[in-house]
């Protein structure tokens, strides 16, 4: 038909991204309605009839973002009938969901499947200024305000060519961990202002349902410290009863309504080790297999989750009345899993999600179990977290007499070559790296950043041994041999760092002691750098603030800068983190700019590689209407020969709800 023909334009290819969207359906609805983390109340929004009366649900265009089975966000379009206008109704991502960019590609694939020329249009409420702010930087602009409830409400509008232009202008570029850690601070950032948003709408009449969204919002921010904790640490605690009871429990019950779930927790439970995201979306798998298997089997559904442990073995089995699996696919294969991994009995799949289940726990730690027509039993063992401290003890009294016995004597003379000197550099900052270790042990008990202070003190000749001993000694820790090994090293430590600086020219080898730091693999080191003399400090982000080394520089904190590295200082992908701590001004923003570019040179000097890439820190006190703009990043090279009239690329509006905040660093 020529009129349909007209108004519709050819579908995008989202590469990545559209396989998780699908059409939004009546059933997709029911299960929304039973997802509190998707659920929003209607009574809040404007009536999609308030502008057009004629308009209604379109479901062709209206989406849902389901992802391995669990959906994580949705976009509810009414539309006129000749598919001109059409109202974002209601717009959702799961705290599970956020920072995948999910809001951002719904609207998208909106605005990619209906016609350039199409009038797409919502209503955000005036209270809610995060939101306005996150529709206007999609092209999103205000059009009028009207009052419903008594509440006022902006109507946004934005054509689709726009919306889809502007999308496509802003698509985020991949990027490093460590510059993705700048992207955590902003989303952490932007929650603090939903949240901030939310405590200002409260009121008697709503304050239920303000309520549960602030618990959403939290879960959201929570979920993003997680995931960020997830990329940058090998291994964390996490918690099997709060995955089942938070994640996995009210899945089944929005898939499933009518599923029996039950939940046998046979004593405490010990968290265990691993990552929160692989285990969640692996549970989620094993779960969405057995409802497709009960399904299949036309029965009234039944999970049982059994979690317990012995000793320091965690054991979690997972068990649904399904059609089963057949014996002769339980058989393990060459690679050493069962013959039913990575097949699916879906027409379209391709059973990735049994893998994931494999690769995330370990075929040693899964067993299978199966009878067709009556169950499926999936078990898991997994080490209780505490389990790896006998090894770990081990371990470090092993580097502990190894760095002693290779130290006893300097092994350095007036003759020694660069090589030599280098190499005992490094050898003196693994032994640094081990001494953090050490003292992490304190922390159940003690204020860890109190000790690394008192050590500190010992270094730099402000405390003596003997009142360093008596310090420790008050300090409670289970394993008293760790405090005798912290005394050890550290009196190694203070006599090398004492020898180098009455033998070595600090000029002609800070690089090779800034870049020493680079050894402390998978930890955040912070530093605080003079950048007129080079001189700097350097330790791991748990144990100090930059200010604590400001003392030992001698100089005004705003004569300085602090900065951030994490591993090899001569990755080109991982970038230097450079900032200050006060903007006051116009002029003091023009000045601290300049600070970082002497910064950069230092770095230069040091013998890092102009490709190496200079990300900025939020300024700790602003109290200018500009700032640094974090988001953006710099090679040193092109720092060093920034021009003063160039400063205005590094440089946005400053937040106005966050000007004036100081954050502790």
């Amino acid at each position: 038909m020529e009129g349909k023909d007209s108004t519709q334009a050819t579908p995008q290819p989202h590469t990545g991204r559209s396989q998780f969207i699908k059409e939004l359906t009546p059933e997709h609805e029911k299960i929304i309605r039973q997802l509190p983390l998707l659920n929003l109340d209607s009574l809040q929004i404007p009536s999609p009839y308030v502008l057009d009366r004629a308009i209604d649900i379109d479901y062709q265009h209206s989406f849902v973002w389901e992802e391995k089975g669990e959906l994580l966000g949705y976009i509810l379009v009414y539309a006129t009938p000749n598919h001109k206008k059409f109202h974002i109704y209601r717009q959702a991502t799961s705290p599970f969901g956020r920072g995948k960019g999910i809001g951002t590609a719904l609207a998208a694939h909106l605005a990619q499947t209906v016609a350039p020329d199409s009038h797409i249009y919502l209503y955000v409420w005036d209270k809610l200024i995060s939101s306005i702010d996150f529709f206007r930087s999609k092209g999103f602009v205000i059009e009028d305000t009207i009052v419903y409830r008594k509440m006022k409400f902006h109507l946004m509008s934005v054509s689709a060519r726009r919306l889809s232009e502007t999308v496509a202008s802003t698509k985020r570029r991949d990027v490093s961990q460590v510059e993705e850690l700048s992207r955590v601070r902003h989303d952490v950032k932007k929650s603090l202002k939903v949240l901030f948003d939310m405590a200002t709408m409260m009121s008697v009449d709503n304050f239920n349902k303000v309520v549960e969204d602030i618990n959403r919002e939290n879960t959201a921010l929570l979920n993003t410290l997680n995931m960020y904790e997830d990329n940058v640490h090998l291994s964390h605690k996490v918690s099997l009863k709060d995955l089942l009871t938070e994640r996995v429990i009210p899945f089944v019950e929005a898939v499933d309504s009518n599923c029996e779930v039950r939940l046998v927790l046979k004593s405490k439970i010990e968290p265990v080790d691993g990552t929160y995201m692989p285990f969640s979306r692996a549970l989620i798998n094993i779960v969405s297999n057995a409802l497709d298997a009960i399904k299949s089997a036309g029965v009234r559904g039944l999970l049982t989750f059994e979690l317990g442990q012995e000793n320091d073995e965690v054991t979690l089995s997972i068990t649904d009345n399904g059609m089963g699996i057949e014996e002769e696919r339980l058989r393990k294969g060459a690679d050493g899993f069962p013959l039913f991994v990575g097949k699916s009995t879906k027409g379209n799949g391709e059973g990735i999600g049994t893998r994931q289940i494999y690769t995330t726990f370990g075929a040693d730690r899964i067993k299978v179990e199966s009878q067709p027509g009556l169950f499926t039993r999936w078990t898991i063992r997994l080490r209780a977290s505490h389990s790896r401290e006998k090894a770990l003890l081990t371990d470090l009294w092993t580097r502990y007499i190894r760095f002693i016995k290779s130290t006893q004597k300097i092994g350095l003379t007036p003759e020694s070559s660069r090589s030599e000197i280098s190499s005992f550099i490094w050898q003196l900052r693994q032994m640094e790296v081990f001494s953090f270790d050490l003292i992490y042990h304190f922390s159940r008990y003690n204020n860890i950043r109190d000790i690394f202070q008192s050590v500190l003190l010992y270094r730099f000749g402000s405390m003596s041994f003997d009142q360093l001993k008596e310090e420790l000694r008050q300090c409670r820790i289970e394993t008293p041999s760790i405090r005798s090994w912290l005394l050890g090293i550290t009196r190694r430590i203070s006599r090398n760092e004492a020898y180098l600086k009455q033998n070595v020219p600090f000029d002609e080898y800070r690089g090779v002691m800034f870049e020493s730091y680079g050894q402390a693999i998978g930890r955040t080191m912070i530093f605080t750098l003079d950048p007129d003399s080079g001189n700097f400090f350097v330790t791991d982000r748990k144990l100090a603030e930059h200010l604590d080394f400001v003392p030992l520089l001698g100089r005004d904190k705003d004569d300085l800068l602090r900065g951030e590295l994490i591993g090899d200082a001569r990755n080109l992908s991982s970038p230097i983190y450079l900032g200050v701590w006060t903007v006051k001004d116009a002029d003091d923003l023009n000045d601290k700019l300049k600070l970082i570019r002497k910064g950069a040179e230092q770095l230069l000097q040091m013998g890092l590689d102009r490709e190496k890439r200079i990300a900025f820190y939020n300024t700790t006190y602003n109290t200018c209407d500009c700032e640094i703009d974090t988001l953006k990043t710099a090679t040193i090279g092109e720092l060093v020969t920034l021009e003063e009239g160039d400063f205005a690329r590094f440089i946005r509006r400053a937040d106005s709800e966050m000007s004036g905040l100081c954050f502790a660093t």
